[in-house]
């Protein structure tokens, strides 16, 4: 795989419609544990947000070691390390609200139990693909000059 060089602006614009990523927390027994959350944003400094209930038994008391992953339509891998916190700020909540959150929470962001859960991001790491076409082509070409095909790129991003 090419090492290739790309910009977190680069990579958001790739995955700014993925609304679901897998979490990965240490939980109580010090071992990783992964779940599904919903994306509500993902910062130009490369922070991911997410709104979640705060009586969830996973979520940190202070801050802790967290991961993000994200994947497009197999283009596009990232993983993003960094710290997790909670954020109890109501204006944050209410920017990040959407008429999506509403279903994981009727009774609402002023009366229920809804918190921000933040990822900081520490550094990004990456690995694109091309697409199908130019997939089956590289393979071909491959083949036929007995070279390696061209797999993609990755890189990682300090934040």
């Amino acid at each position: 795989m090419n090492e290739s060089t790309m910009t977190i602006h680069e990579l958001r614009d790739r995955v700014h419609t993925i609304r679901t990523a897998m979490v990965t927390t240490v939980d109580e027994r010090g071992t990783l544990s992964s779940r599904p959350l919903t994306v509500q944003r993902i910062s130009s400094d490369g922070d991911v947000a997410f709104i979640v209930d705060r009586d969830a038994d996973w979520l940190p008391t202070g801050t802790e070691p967290a991961n993000v992953a994200l994947v497009d339509e197999g283009h596009t891998w990232l993983s993003i390390a960094g710290r997790a916190t909670t954020n109890d700020d109501r204006q944050l909540l209410e920017a990040l609200w959407d008429k999506f959150t509403d279903i994981y929470f009727p009774e609402g962001k002023d009366q229920g139990t809804a918190i921000v859960f933040e990822v900081k991001a520490d550094r990004w790491e990456y690995w694109t693909a091309p697409n199908m076409v130019a997939k089956l082509v590289s393979f071909a070409k491959a083949a036929i000059t007995a070279t390696t095909p061209d797999l993609g790129t990755s890189g990682e991003i300090e934040t």
